[in-house]
């Protein structure tokens, strides 16, 4: 046994040995690792949260092969001064917004655009049909003329709040885009023609203030959101580690050290990243911040074992060998649990998590090796000096205190269990797609006045089909449409709903064909349906089509409904509503269900729950295997895992009363947590197991246990804790819930762990002071 434990030093004794050619080779190492990183891209790509295997994906798909994309840019046209009265059906403004619309065809990759002033309106005159633009010509525009078109598109449901607000005081130019698959550069040249497109038009118009938002600018915001998180965490995450370390450590070898070592970490895990071909997300741009942390907790431990072993006599290589033996065995477990905690990951139904998990483990997995190898060098160069240890004595005094207050801590700490774990009722599997980033993103703030000022920003569309071509004209098939809009419109939050229908109601009433029967204002006759929409797609002016409203088959037709102020929840509620009225009103081909990025989005937590339930159970499984065959002993592997998993309970129960919903970022916590939690309670019991066994007392053991690892236990909860909480800084939503939660749950574990594993301890070993035996 003895020369399987040298074998296994060996490195950290070559570097010891050889400590500069350490350092060089991992420089150098480091550096070809760092240069990966040019090879790392940041996704615009909203659908980058979905698996190629998503079955609302592949729906989507399928949707937009049939019909067009919804890649669209919305200018929302407002007034500066938003306590005038006056309205966007004003003369002088619809004639700006008949320039606007002009102009904005000149926006790159654009295919469509749609606003209030061509709008295609459909008449008849003298016994002519036609289809005009709302307004055909903006010279001559009266005031008259221009109150009659106000009239007119307050009273239709196609354009009224989507196109024009209920109150006219807003109005919207909906400019529709083509995109490869690939289209970062396509992206941002958009986003930014468009930004100054709104600023041109604000120059050329001051009075009016123009917002823009839709899925391209929220594509562009995706990559803004992980650029300023690269620029702004990752940096306050070195300096909060860096202060935690000198706080703690109060030596500037010790500190510069270990800081080195999580730069490298962070830095290298990036960099192997880049060559294993990973996107940056907003998610996965959280890597680095989580590498540190970990890689803080990991060295930590050793670098305080040396100095307690320096203050006790030794010299400074003796301490680092001590250092390194006492901890090789516990590190190693509990990157081993962290790593499988981070790899349990990839079960996740979403590329950003999967990456990140990846990414992480390739830091763990790098802290690890510089733990041994690094570490050793650099204090064998930066020798750490004798200081007086007088923490060893104030944790030893806690763990007496503890064990003195064992009963009356454990009964508080159960009620307190209880207590929290009545907040999981409270908790609420919801969030809000187009909130998930805050108010420093001009994104955020223009659609929140798009949403307060005009239109929803989510949609969810249905495809209608007939299974026959030519099925769109039936009346049959028409009469459904018009009835499932009709439902639609009563929803909560639907603002707008637009079919094929309303487009055949108009043309009937313009043609006014006497003694045709009808109902609901649609012919019985389904030829008859088909030569209008022949002659109304002949009249539409330039720029306006019906091919994606109804296929070209004209087998199946899409119905879009527009959401405002609705929630992931509300919008699963009315997918599934939907869903059962198509059930119980229309023919089986027609019977569908929504789709819509919204969709997926609305979908994304509850989806990623159900695939990590089975991970998530696995990895508790393997973990608790490993701590038991570490220990050698089954009991304390269930008793690791008991303390190991109320802190998540627990950390749920204390969000369900503080915040209540959570998002995606609750999918992936419990399996990412569990390896990281563990830590402390991994250090506890191989120590206290082997004071045990040296024929300590349980009450000795624990305070022996404080005594030694008190302090890192500390340093690693801040440090993890903290570490997470600068993902609370982030403006991206799902980062800010995994960072805070994650922090509520460390805190909450070390809390556990000191104050209800000794007791627990103490009922296991009845608290007597016989050696402890090995158990099989």
């Amino acid at each position: 046994m003895r020369m399987k434990l040298e074998d296994r030093l060996k490195p950290s004794e070559l570097a010891q040995k050889f400590p500069k050619a350490t350092i060089i080779i991992w420089l150098l190492l480091t550096l070809v690792m760092m240069a990966g990183g040019w090879q790392l891209s940041v996704s615009y790509d909203t659908r980058i949260f979905y698996s190629e295997q998503n079955s609302f994906l592949l729906h989507l798909r399928e949707f937009e092969k049939k019909f067009s994309h919804n890649n669209n840019v919305l200018f929302v046209v407002t007034f500066k001064d938003e306590t005038s009265s006056e309205r966007v059906t004003s003369v002088e403004v619809l004639k700006a917004i008949a320039d606007m619309t002009e102009r904005a065809w000149q926006l790159p990759h654009s295919t469509k655009v749609e606003s209030l002033t061509n709008f295609p309106r459909v008449f008849s005159e003298d016994d002519a049909f036609g289809v005009q633009e709302m307004l055909p010509s903006k010279e001559g525009l009266t005031p008259e003329a221009a109150a009659a078109i106000e009239d007119e598109a307050l009273a239709d449901p196609l354009i009224v709040n989507r196109l024009l607000a209920s109150n006219a005081r807003a109005t919207g130019i909906n400019v529709n885009f083509q995109l490869p698959v690939k289209a970062s550069d396509e992206v941002r040249d958009i986003s930014h023609r468009a930004l100054a497109f709104a600023d041109e038009i604000e120059r050329d118009y001051p009075d009016l203030q123009v917002d823009v938002t839709g899925n391209i600018m929220l594509m562009a915001t995706y990559n803004e959101a992980s650029h300023l998180d690269a620029q702004l965490l990752v940096p306050i995450a070195l300096l909060v580690a860096g202060g935690i370390v000198v706080i703690f450590l109060r030596s500037r070898n010790g500190s510069l050290v270990v800081i080195s070592i999580l730069g490298v970490a962070s830095a290298s895990s990036m960099g192997v990243a880049g060559w294993f071909g990973h996107v940056i997300t907003p998610a996965s741009i959280a890597a680095p911040i989580i590498v540190i942390s970990i890689a803080l907790a990991s060295t930590i431990h050793v670098v305080i074992s040396v100095k307690h072993a320096i203050a006790e006599g030794l010299d400074n290589q003796a301490a680092i060998r001590e250092a390194i033996s006492i901890n090789a065995k516990a590190v190693g477990l509990t990157n081993l649990t962290t790593a499988i905690g981070f790899l349990a990951m990839n079960q996740a139904d979403a590329p950003p998590f999967n990456d990140l998990g990846n990414i992480v483990f390739g830091g763990i997995v790098l802290s690890y090796a510089l733990t041994f190898t690094w570490l050793p060098a650099a204090l064998t160069l930066l020798p750490l000096g004798v200081s007086s240890d007088r923490s060893s004595a104030l944790m030893a005094a806690v763990g007496r205190l503890i064990n003195w207050l064992r009963w009356p801590l454990l009964a508080g700490m159960v009620i307190a269990v209880l207590m929290t774990v009545n907040g999981l009722r409270e908790v609420r599997l919801d969030d809000d797609f187009v909130r998930y980033f805050d108010t420093r993103f001009d994104y955020r703030n223009a659609s929140d006045r798009a949403e307060e000022r005009l239109t929803g920003l989510n949609i969810m569309e249905f495809d209608m089909e007939t299974g026959v071509d030519g099925g769109g004209y039936q009346p049959a098939y028409q009469q459904t449409l018009q009835a499932f809009t009709a439902w639609l419109r009563t929803q909560p939050g639907v603002v707008s709903v637009a079919d094929i229908s309303e487009i055949t109601r108009r043309i009937h009433k313009a043609m006014n064909v006497s003694g045709e029967p009808t109902r609901n204002g649609i012919p019985e006759n389904g030829d008859l349906i088909s030569q209008y929409f022949l002659l109304y797609e002949l009249s539409l002016p330039y720029g306006a089509s019906i091919t994606d409203r109804i296929n070209v088959s004209r087998s199946s037709s899409r119905v879009t409904l527009i959401m405002k102020g609705l929630t992931s929840g509300d919008i699963r509620a009315l997918h599934e509503r939907a869903g059962a009225w198509l059930a119980a009103n229309a023919a089986p081909e027609t019977v569908t269900s929504g789709i819509s990025i919204n969709i997926l989005f609305a979908y994304l937590s509850s989806t990623n729950i159900r695939t990590m339930i089975l991970s998530t159970l696995v990895s508790i499984f393997i973990i608790g295997g490993i701590i038991a065959l570490a220990l050698r002993s089954v009991t304390y592997g269930v008793l690791s895992l008991a303390t190991n998993l109320l802190p998540a309970i627990v950390g749920f129960g204390i969000w369900g009363y503080t915040f209540r919903d959570i998002g995606i970022a609750g999918a992936v916590i419990t399996a990412m947590t569990l390896g990281i939690v563990v830590d402390d309670t991994i250090h506890f019991l191989m120590k206290y197991k082997r004071l045990r066994a040296r024929g300590l007392s349980t009450s000795d053991a624990i305070a022996s246990v404080f005594s030694t690892v008190g302090v890192a236990m500390i340093i690693t909860s801040v440090s993890l804790a903290v570490g997470f909480a600068v993902l609370s800084l982030s403006g991206f939503e799902i980062n800010r819930a995994l960072g805070l939660q994650t922090s509520i749950i460390v805190i909450v574990a070390l809390g556990i762990c000191w104050f209800m594993l000794p007791p627990l301890l103490h009922i296991i070993d009845r608290g007597n002071g016989v050696k402890l035996n090995h158990e099989n």
